[in-house]
């Protein structure tokens, strides 16, 4: 089973749009079962599935947090559809965020996530799990990364793009000196355009990459209006438009990260 966490600091790169694709063409054309978890409070991921969900009434990320919910892991989920489960995010996220520092149970939180992944892990209930991640270290994204064999980092080549790997290295970096295990990280061109900025900030990124020692998929996701409509009906591309640039390269993109990249990183 592998573990990935949809992660950048800054937002809006598409990051929820990156997640769900993913976990579609997993299922669809990889035969494979997904879990998908909702980490953000803006419940982008959760409402694209589930448009009426009540995070008030059924289990979501900050039931995994505080410990609640059915003894049985798997009696937890939501199946969305056939072999796609979610765990739904909620407004509460903010609130567990400043409760978990305020009252320094970020340790326990964090642990009961990586728990959940051991015992689908153990128990062989799924083939990935793929945590949708909010800006910036909260508790939920914070214990998703931790939980994470991979964390895949969606960037706009833009004029912060290498600013942004950079600082996301030394965060990690951070956080193994801690003696916190860290993920493998991998970057994601995201909205590419053919123009020469874009070509010029992609190989800076490229370049840098092999400096801070975070890989840059070779396939880069073209900016398409199919993208933005897609979560609109609630459809993923290879429903909505699978001809389309972007429905093209995320099916191509998926296919190097099935691969692995085998990139070793310190």
């Amino acid at each position: 089973m592998r573990t990935i966490a949809i992660m950048n600091n800054k937002g809006g790169v598409g990051k929820t749009v990156t997640a769900i694709n993913l976990a579609d063409i997993l299922v669809r054309d990889y035969r494979q079962r997904v879990i998908l978890v909702d980490c953000d409070g803006q419940m982008n991921l959760t409402r694209f599935f589930v448009p009426d969900f009540d995070p008030d009434a059924e289990y979501t990320m900050v039931s995994l947090l505080e410990g609640d919910g059915e003894a049985l892991w798997s009696d937890n989920l939501l199946q969305v559809s056939k072999d796609l489960w979610l765990i739904p995010g909620s407004p509460e996220l903010y609130t567990e965020d400043l409760e978990a520092v305020m009252e320094g149970q970020d340790q326990v939180k964090t642990r009961r996530v990586a728990n959940f992944v051991d015992c689908a892990r153990k128990d062989d209930g799924a083939d990935f799990i793929i945590f949708d991640c909010p800006p910036g270290f909260t508790a939920a994204s914070l214990a998703a990364l931790l939980a994470s064999d991979e964390v895949v980092i969606p960037m706009e080549l833009d004029g912060f793009s290498v600013t942004g790997m950079v600082t996301m290295r030394q965060q990690l970096a951070l956080l193994k000196r801690s003696g916190l295990r860290v993920p493998r990280a991998f970057v994601l061109i995201n909205r590419w355009r053919a123009t020469e900025f874009v070509s010029e900030v992609e190989t800076q990124l490229r370049e840098m990459s092999e400096h801070v020692k975070i890989p840059v998929y070779q396939q880069v996701i073209r900016k398409s209006e199919k993208v933005p409509e897609s979560t609109v009906t609630g459809s993923p591309l290879s429903v909505y438009s699978p001809r389309s640039a972007a429905g093209v390269d995320f099916r191509r993109w998926v296919r190097e990260l099935w691969g692995g990249m085998g990139h070793e990183q310190v």
